[in-house]
């Protein structure tokens, strides 16, 4: 919940121009659903840019005051959502049941969902992070074809890392990204796991980009605080340059 019109304009207008004209990578924009039309218009004079909704309701309409539907992301041009978000989940209270209901509309109205899964610090100090991502990974994905698994995303962002300056080292985030990788084969097909775009997320920034994805299982980023400051997200899309 951050930016105002003006200034989400201006951060993405940033970011655009920012850009060489030979990026090589692909960005997604999750704007707060108030700005998604504006963005849009600005993501769509940059081929390398596309815009995402922060959350959707499973409902395509009705009394739900308050509420997004996937008609209405898709409606603005957007392309993505984020499903399952940590603050979603542990703010909120949604229910794993909540997240695959999400990742389901989501894909049946063709946005591609990004399905955040990830451990509060008692559950990592307990040993449970495997199980805690993996449970949220077969929960979201529960009910899913293999091919329609292969047209979502999986974000691992370990709860206590977001916000707080505190980050998973490169091997610490690699072994859980490799764990859902692994997940992934019983999921869907070994094909589509060795394929699939994992992302990290959890207090990433221009100084641990570069290490952390390049971890074998480390597909890209989930950046929060990081990219409300031009200058950082650039530097971050910008790691291998």
């Amino acid at each position: 919940m951050n930016t105002d019109l003006e200034s989400g304009r201006t951060l993405a207008q940033a970011l655009s121009d920012g850009l060489a004209s030979d990026f090589a990578h692909e960005v997604v924009l999750f704007p707060p659903s108030p700005f998604l039309l504006a963005i849009q218009e600005i993501a769509n004079g940059n081929s390398n840019i596309q815009v995402g909704s922060q959350d959707v309701y499973f409902e395509a309409s009705g009394a739900y005051t308050g509420q997004i539907s996937t008609s209405m992301v898709v409606s603005t041009g957007a392309q993505w959502n984020l499903v399952g978000h940590s603050e979603r989940r542990h703010v909120f209270g949604e229910t794993d049941e909540d997240t695959n209901k999400k990742v389901k509309v989501s894909l049946e109205a063709g946005l591609t969902p990004v399905l955040c899964v990830g451990e509060k610090l008692e559950e990592r100090e307990a040993g449970q992070t495997e199980e805690v991502c993996l449970r949220q990974l077969r929960s979201g994905l529960e009910g899913l074809s293999s091919e329609e698994i292969a047209k979502t995303v999986v974000a691992y962002e370990p709860v206590w890392a977001i916000g707080t300056g505190k980050t998973a080292t490169p091997e610490q985030a690699d072994e859980v990204h490799r764990a859902i990788r692994a997940d992934l084969v019983n999921l869907a097909s070994q094909e589509i796991a060795a394929a699939y775009p994992i992302l990290y997320g959890g207090s990433v920034n221009e100084g641990n980009v570069k290490e952390l994805l390049a971890k074998a299982d480390i597909d890209g980023a989930l950046v929060g605080g990081a990219s409300l400051v031009p200058d950082k997200f650039l530097a971050i899309c910008n790691w291998d340059r």
